[in-house]
């Protein structure tokens, strides 16, 4: 067998980290899921006699010694990030010496040399991996959980030209994921809407569940490590039927250090950071003016410090950041808004080694920010001539966080889990005028409407309070061949929120040159005005609890099989904190992990699972807030010159109410089916993972994802006063409340039927309700390469490219082809039968081929280059239409189907996902760094981040609405927008970041 070099060799060094990443002893040490600390595992060389294994961390004074079990494997978990040195001994002799890289929330294989490969034990006592290249490499194959996953290190990031660096521009580094820009400006992951993901800081769950779009973050500088899972997770992290993304913050040692760093990014110019480009209709009108908006170059700056408190013991990591005030100028039709916005922020992370076995960290941070806006009228239409001065509005924001941590190893076979945390944010949206109403004006040729009086606020906010607490944990048992765990969770959320029109009201003028019919249901053409309010309040509660069991089970040589079973109750309260919903839902997820050669350099995996999610706050809130709308028409006799109100006023027909908005909460059984569960998909994955010579990791993976049940509303009440007619309550009226249902399953009401005030239940069949079915199932093949940087092949490169399909007639909890990040659980798009039609098509992210490169390059004398090439086929336009014909029930409602096939009379229906594609995409990023060592201690690093670097403008987005009215003979008023381009690729955008270290 080959002899491996002496390690003083550098042939020794290269050699030895090639073999880090491709093998490791099968220990039966799991992944934790959510963990901010990590574990690793191997096995004694064969044929060395060594009998102890001890673990230490030169800078954490870290040391535990590591029985050995029959086979002469060796694990252990709860390490705190950062580099181990594992030492084996036969007695008091070394036998050999690893270092390896823990990272959070995963298993490190620690290499194993033969004792003939080491020429005899006194031939190579020493193997070492360099920390700075374990730090920005590739992570070792972990065949110890089923789970597929992608971690990032801040040094790796850091290198790489990602403006942002949050979570989610991490996450797009894989081709897998989809970028929803149109609507959210989220990521999609495993085929679902961007609100079904969730995000975790360490293991505390920050998913805005007010709306269940983002999450609470921390600054860029605040975070270690970064992982992200694109769904077929363990039942131990989450329900959620899309992906995750999980953080965890920087820790202190006992080695000080301190520094400060500065992002800039530069004002709006033509080279740097161009402006965006005006979009026009198709009569050369406006339908986005922005050519004119600019920026101010804007400063942030961050000042830490990490070190130890007490040695050994106590270590701190500080951040204080603070973000200059800098201004932005943005023009609409007839106004300029210049809105300035600053924010500080500080955070301690405090992390406590009571001893080896027993470690506490405790996070803390508080957060400060505002935006101060100040509107001005122009003296004309689309132009930058101010004139004078409008509103202004002051919109604070306080956020606080606290999560504390704790990990102990309450024997070599138990080991415990405990996690708690808080998380508020109090929003100050602004408050106009009360007194002076919002006057605008519509016409009907251009279809378009301008604010033609004083008031430039249609809603007023008043501050409203966000807060989730969160508790969890969970035990687990090593018992020969099973690692047994067995937790519970517990999570609380608070909205108190208010926002209506200005008590003055809203009224909109009119010049109809045909008949339109009201929702009151008078007729009317010529001149007239509308007068409109709105106001939506409430104290909105949910809870989500859940418990889970898992068995991690070795069945053979290099074989574990996964089961797990988690049971959730998703509870929702409404606008007076009652009962409304309770959704039980139980899980099972069962996964595969085959260490192929024993070795780690070959995995192949799978996973099955049924997945679920919460409903958020503003679920609730939709369907049982406070909520008053009331709209009014009058025929004027003049208007007032100074107010632009209208005088002389005579109401057309009676006041409106919309149905069920009477300005009190209704009842559960009056706003959803009595039969009402949690919606539900089935996911599998299949994969396999392979290490090759020379750093190389390659990875294929298949993924099948079907939406089984969604919970989502209709306005169908017809349907219950139809199907009650015919089957013994022949006077009952048809309802016309909007309410909650399982689509495509049996439809159970509870209503007054008999008419003797005595509610009855009542259950109609799902084929006779005349819902179809939710549908979307998405497929993707996935194809990876990754090469992790070394000192002998000092850069990096990941190469990913993904096939999909994804169909159906359904995106999950939004709406993305009408472009919809409204109320989740109200999209309208199961409103009635008829807006169903032709629903089931090609989904928006129904894109073919994706492709996207990421690679660095690290030069000798510091210089760094990095560059992100992304692009993929186009995706499918959706068309969007009134059903023509005025007596329809949707169009009654003002909902909206796929009424655009304008080559029949009256129109007819257009598949979903068949108006087209877009044109393929593509954007190269680019970034140039430089790093400079300054003495013993000082290193200054310089880096400079370009995106959409070419400045390419190519369309991302079409106008996918084909009718804007219908008129009283049933012939469509065709929108001048249709089929324009609504959206163009983000121009170049630039941002220079300097750091300094003091190490």
């Amino acid at each position: 067998m080959k002899k491996i070099p002496k390690a003083g060799s550098t042939a020794a060094r290269l050699s030895l980290l090639v073999l880090s990443l491709l093998s490791g002893g099968a220990g039966m040490n799991g992944a934790y899921a959510q963990s901010i600390t990590g574990g690793l595992y191997g096995s004694v060389p064969v044929g060395a006699s060594a009998n102890r294994v001890t673990v230490t961390n030169e800078q954490t004074g870290f040391k535990r010694e590591l029985p050995l079990d029959g086979q002469g494997r060796y694990k252990t978990s709860g390490l705190n990030p950062g580099l181990y040195t594992v030492t084996l001994r036969q007695g008091e002799q070394v036998v050999a010496v690893r270092q390896v890289s823990v990272k959070p929330n995963s298993d490190t294989a620690v290499l194993a040399v033969t004792a003939e490969n080491q020429g005899g034990p006194d031939a190579l006592a020493t193997v070492t991996v360099a920390g700075n290249s374990a730090q920005t490499m590739v992570l070792p194959i972990d065949v110890n959980t089923p789970e597929l996953s992608s971690h990032y290190s801040r040094e790796l990031i850091n290198s790489l030209p990602l403006i942002s660096g949050n979570a989610e521009s991490i996450a797009r580094l894989r081709s897998n994921v989809r970028y929803d820009q149109n609507t959210t400006g989220l990521v999609q992951l495993g085929g679902a809407s961007p609100a079904e993901n969730r995000y975790y800081l360490n293991e505390f769950d920050t998913t805005n569940d007010r709306t269940l779009l983002g999450a609470n973050r921390l600054p860029r500088e605040a975070i270690q490590e970064t992982e992200v899972m694109a769904g077929s997770f363990g039942a131990s992290w989450t329900n959620a039927t899309g992906g995750i993304m999980a953080q965890t913050v920087r820790q202190g040692s006992n080695k000080f250090e301190a520094g400060y760093a500065m992002y800039y990014t530069p004002a709006t110019s033509d080279t740097l950071m161009p402006a965006e480009k005006d979009i026009h209709n198709g009569q050369g009108d406006y339908y986005r003016y922005t050519s004119n908006n600019r920026s101010e170059a804007s400063t942030t700056n961050y000042l830490w410090a990490s070190g130890a408190l007490v040695k050994d013991k106590l270590f701190a990591f500080v951040l204080l950041g603070d973000r200059l005030p800098s201004r932005s100028y943005t023009f609409s039709q007839n106004r300029e808004s210049i809105a300035s916005s600053q924010s500080k922020n500080l955070l301690l992370n405090l992390t406590w080694n009571i001893n080896d076995d027993h470690t506490l960290n405790l996070t803390g941070s508080r957060t400060w920010s505002s935006t101060s806006t100040d509107t001005y009228r122009l003296l004309k239409d689309y132009t930058t001539q101010v004139g004078a001065f409008s509103s202004s509005s002051y919109a604070p924001v306080t956020e606080r966080m606290l999560i504390a941590n704790y990990h102990g190893n309450l024997t070599p076979n138990l080991e415990l889990r405990l996690m708690g945390g808080f998380l508020g944010q109090l929003n100050d949206r602004a408050h106009g005028a009360e007194d002076i109403p919002y006057v605008d004006a519509y016409n009907s040729q251009t279809q378009k409407t301008s604010n033609i009086g004083i008031q430039d606020r249609t809603v007023n906010f008043r501050p409203d309070d966000y807060w989730r607490r969160g508790y969890k944990g969970d035990l687990s048992w090593s018992l020969d061949n099973h690692k047994i765990v067995f937790g519970a969770e517990y999570y609380q959320h608070f909205l108190g929120q208010d926002w209506h029109t200005p008590q003055a009201g809203w009224y909109t003028y009119y010049d109809r040159p045909n008949t339109v019919q009201l929702p009151n249901g008078e007729q009317v053409s010529g001149k007239y005005v509308g007068y409109y309010f709105n106001r939506e309040f409430g104290r909105m509660v949910s809870i989500n609890k859940a418990a889970y069991l898992e068995d991690y089970w070795k069945i053979g040589h290099g074989v574990m099989l996964y089961g797990g079973l988690r049971f959730d109750k998703f509870v929702n309260k409404d606008a007076l904190e009652r009962p409304l919903f309770s959704f039980p839902t139980t899980s099972p997820r069962l996964g595969l992990s085959w260490d192929v050669h024993g070795d780690s350099s070959l995995k192949v995996g799978a996973n099955l699972g049924r997945y679920s999610l919460s409903m958020p706050s503003n679920f609730s809130f939709g369907v049982a807030e406070s909520h008053l709308e009331q709209r009014k028409w009058y025929r004027y006799s003049g208007i007032d010159p100074n107010t632009q109100l209208p005088l002389g006023l005579a109401q057309i027909g009676s006041t409106y109410t919309a149905p069920g908005h009477d300005g009190t909460p209704p009842a559960s059984d009056q706003v959803a089916t009595t039969n009402l569960k949690a919606p539900y998909q089935n996911e599998l994955q299949l994969y396999v993972q392979k290490a090759f010579n020379r750093h190389w990791v390659g990875q294929v993976d298949f993924g099948y994802a079907e939406l089984k049940r969604v919970i989502n509303s209709t306005c169908y009440g017809q349907g219950i006063g139809k199907y009650a007619n015919a089957h013994g309550y022949p006077d009952y009226p048809s309802d016309y409340e909007c309410f909650e249902l399982n689509p495509g399953e049996d439809v159970t009401v509870t209503r007054d039927f008999r008419g003797d005030g005595k509610p009855v239940s009542l259950t109609i069949p799902a084929a006779e309700f005349g819902l179809p079915k939710p549908k979307h199932k998405y497929i993707h093949l996935t194809f990876d390469a990754s090469h992790s940087r070394s000192a002998g092949e000092p850069w990096y490169l990941n190469l990913s490219y993904t096939w999909t399909r994804s169909f159906g007639n359904d995106n999950g909890f939004l709406n993305l082809e009408n472009r919809n990040a409204g109320y989740i659980g109200q999209t309208g798009i199961y409103d009635f039968p008829e807006t169903t039609r032709g629903a089931s098509g090609n989904l928006t992210n129904d894109i073919r081929h994706a492709f996207t490169a990421s690679s660095a390059y690290y030069f000798p004398n510091g210089l760094r280059t990095s560059g992100i090439l992304s692009m993929h086929s186009g995706e499918p336009v959706s068309c969007f239409g009134l059903n023509p014909d005025v007596n329809s029930l949707s169009y009654n409602w003002g909902s909206w189907g796929h009424y655009c096939d304008a080559s029949t009379n009256p129109v007819g229906v257009k598949t979903a996902g068949t108006s087209g594609r877009l044109p393929f995409f593509w954007q190269f990023d680019m970034g140039v760094g430089y790093d400079m060592t300054i003495g013993a201690h000082n290193k200054l690093s310089l880096d400079l981040s370009i995106q959409n670097l070419f400045n390419r403008r190519g369309i991302t987005d079409r106008y996918n609405t084909y009718s804007a009215d219908v008129n009283a003979d049933n012939t469509i008023v065709p929108d001048v927008n249709w089929g324009i381009p609504s959206q163009y690729q983000t121009p170049r955008r630039a941002s220079l970041v300097l750091r300094y270290n003091y190490r």
